[in-house]
């Protein structure tokens, strides 16, 4: 089933005048198929934002800070440490079966009643909001914090993988990097299938995507054991660190999502245009 094209519903991809959506609540309004884009990157960066401040007001002190034997760096480093992974263990399970379950749900319902163009619209809005949160996570996880455990390095030299530093980039913005890109991947599988529907395989955009991430947190480990056993200094160079530079190759497959995406649009408009021709064929007088 097909949008009917009418005088009355030509902007039925918009949502404007179908009265599929809400007012301002269209596929591709800001209020509309856009807001979990601010939803996502508003929560990621406020959590970023907010441990930077919190390092800033902890880090620096040997009481709670420096030491890791001291009562207070469990206070306010170790707790910190058991919370980012409880809690990024039970967002990520929880939003990842929710993706799984609703879009069963909206798949069994689509067999009986066809997504709308307009609808379809506005999944793909909302798939290239969470390519911009999973972006924004990127750069957090592999520019911002990295380079700030370079400083952090350069001041303290080598330490232990639980540090003020360590503790917010490795065990926080890592694992939310796999979060998102499968997150992702799991909305684009359910919600958009002439896109990415079982029978085109898995693309390999995504695998790209996810092989960066989950690169980049199994790195942790060997970059750790690296630096305990073989090279103490923080040298850029080392060995076990080239990894941190496949991860990059790898991340650059988030820019196929796009253009795999915009293919379906341009069908779509491809498709409307077709129908009002044929519309406005068996009846001049719509023209």
């Amino acid at each position: 089933m097909s949008t009917t094209i009418t005088p009355e519903s030509r902007e039925d991809t918009r949502g404007d005048s179908s009265g599929e959506f809400p007012k301002g609540r269209g596929p591709i309004d800001w209020n509309g198929g856009w807001r979990w884009m601010f939803i996502g990157s508003f929560l990621l960066a406020g959590s970023f934002i907010g441990l930077r401040i919190y390092q800033q007001k902890f880090a620096w002190y040997k009481e709670y800070g420096l030491d890791a034997a001291s009562d207070g760096f469990r206070t306010y480093w170790f707790n910190l440490f058991l919370g980012e992974l409880v809690v990024v263990t039970i967002v990520t399970l929880a939003w990842w079966g929710w993706l799984i379950k609703s879009g069963q749900n909206l798949a069994a319902k689509a067999e009986a009643k066809p997504i709308s163009k307009a609808e379809e619209v506005r999944r793909i809005a909302v798939f290239w909001g969470l390519i911009g949160a999973t972006s924004l996570t990127l750069y957090f996880m592999a520019s911002f914090f990295p380079n700030q455990d370079g400083v952090w390095h350069q001041t303290a030299v080598r330490d232990t993988a639980l540090t003020p530093s360590h503790i917010v980039m490795f065990f926080w913005a890592f694992p939310l990097g796999i979060t998102m890109t499968v997150g992702t991947y799991l909305y684009g599988r359910t919600r958009l299938p002439k896109v990415y529907s079982p029978d085109k395989g898995f693309p390999w955009s995504f695998f790209l995507l996810i092989a960066a991430s989950v690169t980049e947190m199994m790195q942790v480990a060997m970059n750790e054991w690296g630096h305990s056993l073989w090279i103490t200094e923080e040298i850029f160079a080392a060995p076990f660190h080239w990894p941190f530079v496949t991860y990059g190759w790898l991340a650059s497959g988030i820019f196929a999502l796009w253009a795999e995406s915009l293919g379906r649009l341009l069908q779509i408009e491809d498709e409307i245009e077709e129908e009002r021709q044929a519309v406005t064929t068996s009846d001049p007088a719509i023209a």
